[in-house]
């Protein structure tokens, strides 16, 4: 039997672009009338046109509310691999690339990534592959009788077998046994689906699924088309028909669903406050408690504490009852409790934290624990001082140095916000646990900004007391008239604030490199920064070491101290400052060589950065949405496809899809060309934009 070689992603999406299909193309009224109307209707035609067409694409989308795992599995088919074993042999190149791309097709529709205007480029390029003389009519009815064929199999199926073939037998069954002027002669000719054929193929699926990490279970695939079928049911009632001859066999509609309500607003709690002489202290009295849990729902997006902001020298804290905490999480699993000082706001990701197990480690249960959050922000005063420490040493280390100079000095940083230390404990009696970290995920404090700022060159980050500072991952959002800073750790170390200022290269500005915006962004962000002479020298190739320290600056990894793992590498270089390496590695964006050494000064290849993003993108603090992958780019785009290393392959890929890197003038990747510093800003800034770690640069 012959293997495939599939990819993970490849295998998984070919289960599930068996089970996405929902046929709604046949209801009346759907695309051309005011409303659905509930009527059975029977060959009838709504895909009228390419925009109708688009229409049911678009409604499709919005109805089936899909796993993204299984569009990013779905979108990420090469049908033309996966249907290899099913071609017939005398084929031609063109007529199988055309049944590829028909099948293709559908599954963009179910997959959300259907684009304005793929049809009428399928129409365009593969109308004589289908048959002779064919009108976009012919292949617009074509495709509504597929959907409606598809339909009345998988709603008529017992699913009591294997669902894996029953559901791929009725979409690859629909598209060659349907007819439209003489499309099916054509598609059937060269798709030859026997018996054998079809175990052949679903054969190679299972196995490839059961060795993925990520498998897609035969529950899970019943499932999916169950609720495929419940947001058809939602839109268009009982209607069928039009599956091109016949009266469709009765359907028994699926449970209708009610759909998902609109998230209401949060809970603000406003506890008893209580002051001495060096502490403020926000309590939540029984009754108040009571009161909270009663008015939480499974839809409470947050639970949001207000707590006078420091306006002396005492911090404020407030404890949250474990009980409390235990009893939100249960009535609202997604909530976050978010703690509001004076327009500073901490959210506790209530979801991440086990609060029976770090309660059992205290020796207790419960009712005998509390969440302590102490918030400290420093007064105007201690603001100032702060300000000047920091304006003292105005750079960070650069990426190739030790150093601290600077690489080009910023005129001026200016403090947009208020200057914020956060401590979290878990507190019963005398015992008290620091939490430093929840795992790694981010933990989000919003910022109300004292004035309108320049996203491009505003960043939040983490001041130590002598001034010196590390940059964040910041997204900024407008409430009103105010704008917010929304700064991301992995840590609850440090005094955190936002931070404007402005760095330029002479050899970079005023449109003297093409990169100039992504340089001085990352720049005045303190993500990257230039050479001892104060310039940037866009051309100078960066090195695997310099990658790795700004991919792990910019993610703002915390320190991890180095544990001799490579050859090469004793721990004390530049480039493991605050174990910024060991940071990097130990996430697993970067590795090393087969021969245990790290190659820090090697040059960096274009393969291997792919790879680095590639990585990042993966990390679980990262909510990157799959869902945006451009699916229709392939790794055939390029050239010199063949190059590209098997190892970096699938990375490549994906930061090609999500628009993170491109090819050459010429057409070509070039995986093994080195990686300049230039490029290596605009491929650092498209991936934190892309991954919501940072705002389009304006």
């Amino acid at each position: 039997m012959k293997k495939y070689p599939f990819s993970n992603k490849a295998a998984k999406a070919m289960i599930a672009a068996t089970i996405a299909f929902t046929p709604v193309a046949t209801t009346a009224g759907l695309f051309e009338a005011n409303k659905v109307e509930a009527a059975y209707v029977q060959n009838t035609s709504h895909f009228a046109s390419v925009k109708s067409f688009e229409t049911y694409a678009k409604a499709i989308k919005d109805q089936a509310q899909q796993d993204s795992d299984v569009a990013l599995a779905l979108s990420s088919l090469d049908w033309e691999l996966a249907l290899a074993d099913a071609f017939e042999q005398g084929a031609t190149s063109k007529q199988k690339e055309a049944v590829a791309e028909l099948l293709g097709l559908q599954a963009s529709i179910y997959a959300g990534t259907y684009k304005t205007d793929d049809l009428q480029k399928f129409i365009t390029a593969y109308k004589d592959e289908l048959g002779t003389n064919l009108t976009d009519t012919n292949i617009l009815a074509y495709l509504q009788k597929v959907e409606a064929a598809v339909y009345n199999e998988i709603t008529t199926a017992s699913f009591t077998g294997n669902y894996t073939y029953t559901l791929f037998s009725a979409l690859a069954n629909a598209v060659r046994t349907v007819d439209e002027a003489g499309i099916k002669a054509n598609v059937s000719s060269v798709l030859v689906l026997t018996d054998a054929k079809l175990q052949t193929v679903v054969s190679n699926i299972e196995g490839h699924l059961a060795a993925n990490p990520y498998n897609v279970s035969r529950t899970q695939l019943k499932n999916a088309m169950i609720k495929a079928g419940m947001a058809w049911y939602q839109l268009y009632g009982h209607e069928t028909g039009g599956g091109g001859g016949g009266t469709p066999p009765p359907i028994t509609p699926p449970p209708v669903v009610t759909p998902p309500p609109t998230p209401k607003d949060p809970v603000v709690v406003a506890p008893e406050i209580k002051e001495n002489d060096t502490t403020v202290t926000a309590t939540i009295p029984a009754a108040l408690q009571t009161q909270i849990v009663a008015n939480v729902t499974a839809e409470t997006p947050k639970v949001e504490i207000t707590i006078p902001a420091r306006t002396d020298d005492k911090a404020v804290a407030i404890d949250i009852p474990g009980s409390l905490a235990a009893a939100i999480k249960g009535a609202a699993p997604k909530a976050d409790i978010v703690i509001n000082a004076g327009g500073t706001r901490y959210a506790l990701p209530l979801s991440q934290v086990n609060l029976a197990a770090l309660a059992a480690g205290l020796g207790g249960d419960l009712s005998q624990v509390s969440l302590r959050v102490t918030i400290d922000q420093l007064t105007s005063t201690e603001s100032a001082d702060l300000l000047v420490k920091i304006q003292a040493i105005k750079n960070p280390p650069t990426a190739a140095s030790s150093q601290t100079k600077a690489a080009a000095v910023a005129p001026g940083i200016a403090l947009v916000a208020p200057v914020v230390g956060i401590n979290v404990e878990l507190v019963s009696g005398n015992n008290v646990i620091e939490m430093k970290t929840f795992g790694d995920m981010y933990v989000e404090r919003e910022f109300v900004l004292n004035k309108t700022v320049d996203t491009n060159r505003t960043t939040g980050v983490v001041v130590a007391a002598d001034g010196s500072f590390k940059a964040l991952p910041t997204t900024f959002k407008t409430e009103g008239s105010q704008q917010i800073a929304v700064v991301s750790s992995l840590t609850n170390d440090g005094m955190i604030t936002v931070i404007e200022s402005s760095v330029t290269f002479p050899d970079v500005h005023g449109g003297k490199n093409w990169a100039e915006k992504y340089i001085e962004t990352l720049a005045s962000k303190y993500i990257i920064s230039g050479t001892t002479a104060g310039t940037y020298k866009p051309n100078d190739y960066m090195t695997r070491a310099q990658f790795a320290l700004l991919l792990s600056r910019s993610l703002g990894l915390p320190s991890v101290e180095y544990d001799n793992r490579f050859k090469d590498v004793k721990g004390d270089e530049w480039f493991n400052v605050d174990g910024a390496l060991m940071a990097a590695v130990q996430s697993g964006i970067v590795a090393g060589k087969a021969d245990g050494t790290f190659a820090p000064n090697d040059r960096i290849t274009r393969a291997e950065a792919a790879a680095m993003i590639g990585r990042a993108l993966n990390l679980n603090s990262i909510k990157f949405d799959s869902s945006k992958l451009d699916t229709t780019k392939k790794l055939a785009d390029f050239k010199d496809a063949k190059t590209i290393g098997a190892s970096t392959r699938e990375d490549v890929l994906k930061v090609y899809q999500a628009g993170i890197m491109a090819g050459a003038s010429n057409g070509t990747f070039q995986p093994n060309e080195f990686t300049k510093r230039d490029q290596m800003a605009r491929i650092l800034a498209e991936f934190l934009i892309k991954a919501d770690l940072m705002e389009n640069i304006k």
